[in-house]
């Protein structure tokens, strides 16, 4: 085995860790530890740049190292040095935002939860900063689903967070098993903890938290025709206000509503989710005709426990209605007056 010489430095202005005496042809992954064994951790994104000359080969992340991690430089599925990324003093600035759904009661199957930052975040720390509590203050368990894979969006500033489907789905073993891990009736709390660090390796600037109430299950279709529609004036720029027969995911209902105007054409503004995610709104850019409009639905749009308008999430096959439907979006009519 060739000596490896394994170093930070920079490029472009971006920390980049340099391998002097790199074998043409071997694999490169970085892992960050996180003060636990770097097997079974994803490596992180990037790729490998080679010197000018030919010489040194340079790994440059896709997101920036945190400060205060310490990483493993793997080569062909050895481990062949440690590097401590240093860490820089500063004030903690980054804050959850948003805690979704805004609910006050989920249902018992609800499915998903959504966690937005001030700044985008490191990857890692989910497993062990956000926990699902009871009313005793116990984390509740094995109620989120392990992964160890998080599901952030581009910017990671924002987290999905899934409670584990196989509890969720009747007939599947970890249902069998080990029942609902919420219970009707019941009150709990998601807790995000200060050691869920930013892209800077910086703690939060506080812990935060959202209370539920757990009521019945939600097992049917979501169904635009049950939904109350505030129509606006002709000739003003009110919004159109779209209220629902239950709340909505929130990840969803920012891209899987549209409205258009009688020839097709989209109708542009600007879109808000309600309180609790029961309304939606569209404030246009231009006055509304006095002319037929179509609120466009996607069938992909879920509810709290991931019924979307073509499927029922736990599907009952002895209930005709649960039956999927076709793909293909929905349109309401509306006329502003």
């Amino acid at each position: 085995m060739s000596p490896l010489d394994v170093s930070w430095c920079r490029r472009s202005g971006t920390a980049c860790i340099r391998l002097s005496g790199l074998e043409a042809g071997a694999s490169v992954e970085v892992r960050p530890q996180f003060d636990k064994e770097w097997e079974g951790l994803p490596p992180m994104a990037g790729h490998l740049e080679r010197d000018a000359d030919g010489g040194d080969r340079f790994f440059v992340p896709a997101f920036p190292f945190a400060e205060g991690t310490r990483y493993s430089v793997v080569v062909d599925g050895m481990e062949r040095a440690c590097l401590a990324r240093p860490r820089v003093d500063r004030p903690a600035t980054t804050e959850v935002l948003e805690i979704h759904p805004t609910a006050a009661v989920v249902p018992r199957n609800l499915l998903r939860f959504y966690v937005h930052f001030s700044a985008p975040m490191s990857e890692g720390f989910a497993a062990a900063e956000v926990r699902l509590v009871d009313a005793d203050g116990d984390t509740v368990p094995a109620a989120l689903l392990p992964s160890e894979h998080e599901l952030w969006d581009g910017e990671r500033r924002r987290i999905t967070i899934l409670l584990d489907p196989a509890r969720i789905k009747r007939g599947v073993s970890g249902h069998r098993q080990s029942g609902y891990p919420l219970r009707t009736g019941t009150s709990i709390r998601l807790v995000i903890g200060t050691g869920f660090c930013d892209a800077r390796g910086n703690p939060l600037r506080s812990p935060a938290e959202r209370l539920y109430r757990v009521g019945p299950d939600e097992r049917d279709h979501v169904e635009p025709g049950r939904w109350t529609l505030a129509v606006p004036t002709a000739g003003s720029r009110e919004p159109l206000e779209v209220h629902f027969d239950r709340p909505l995911d929130h990840g969803l209902l920012g891209h899987c509503l549209s409205i258009a105007d009688a020839s097709g054409r989209l109708i542009t503004g600007i879109g808000s989710i309600g309180p609790e995610e029961r309304v939606w709104s569209l404030l246009p850019a231009e006055p509304w005709a006095p002319a037929p409009h179509e609120l466009i639905v996607d069938p992909s749009l879920e509810d709290l426990a991931g019924n979307s308008v073509s499927r029922v999430f736990d599907r009952d096959l002895n209930r005709p209605d649960d039956a999927p439907r076709e793909a293909r979006p929905v349109r309401v009519t509306f006329c502003p007056r």
